[in-house]
């Protein structure tokens, strides 16, 4: 194995508690939006079944998908200063051409849910327009549907075995996608209820969450060394 993948594999096995942690801290948050007192969560969680129901009944929308797939990996790599050289989009693939790439670029389409993006963006103008507020449940449905999209085709690409994740490492790509998917997640709440949802909460149980694990860990390894040596000391005597 290479030391480059080495490290990659490393690394992600070593972030699982982060993974872990994050998960639990961003149930604290969800049920902070679920218990909001409105109607925000029923619009946003019935955009999410919604979507589901419809690739359930109807079909999956690939080349939606593959679509956004490509234009996120030529957003993400305009960001760090690449070059888009060809970009095509077929009815079950597509492939993007650039001059720049990393893990991040290569990653982009399964933590960053463009069309929910999009949204985001479509709302950000209707705010300045003073629209954002008679439009606010459908923008919010909107959030649920095409969050339920990304999360939805997302399990269903790396069920396929995606050359973006077989190039940066199944375990570390693995590891990021779902840490980068709660931390979305909990920026969508955010930005939906910003009374309620607290980001800096979230980071700070995550990260003790996180050392807690660590120090289980800890604790258990060493318990675990002082029981092999116990009966290593006992067979030798017996002996």
């Amino acid at each position: 194995m290479k030391t480059k993948n080495l490290i990659k594999l490393t690394a992600g096995v070593l972030l699982w508690p982060l993974v872990l942690a994050s998960f639990r801290a961003f149930l604290t948050q969800l049920g902070a939006f679920t218990n909001y007192q409105g109607s925000i969560q029923y619009y946003f969680f019935g955009g999410f079944l919604s979507y589901l129901l419809f690739q359930f009944i109807f079909f999956k929308p690939i080349r939606t998908y593959v679509f956004g797939h490509e234009l996120t990996h030529a957003l993400w790599s305009l960001m760090f200063g690449g070059r888009v050289k060809d970009f095509t989009v077929k009815a079950t693939s597509g492939k993007v051409v650039l001059t720049k790439t990393n893990f991040l670029i290569n990653l982009a389409p399964y933590f960053f849910p463009i069309y929910t993006f999009i949204v985001v963006i479509i709302y950000t103008i209707l705010r300045s327009f003073d629209l954002a507020q008679k439009l606010f449940v459908y923008i919010i449905f909107a959030l649920g549907f095409t969050f339920s999209f990304h999360i939805a085709l997302l399990i269903y690409a790396f069920s396929l075995g995606q050359s973006d994740v077989k190039k940066t490492g199944r375990v570390f790509s693995l590891t990021l996608v779902v840490l980068f998917n709660i931390i979305v997640a909990v920026l969508i709440l955010k930005l939906m209820v910003p009374d309620t949802i607290q980001v800096a909460d979230f980071a700070r149980e995550s990260l003790l969450t996180c050392q807690a694990i660590w120090l289980w860990l800890g604790t258990s390894l060493v318990e675990f060394k002082d029981l092999i040596l116990k009966d290593k000391a006992l067979f030798q005597w017996n002996k």
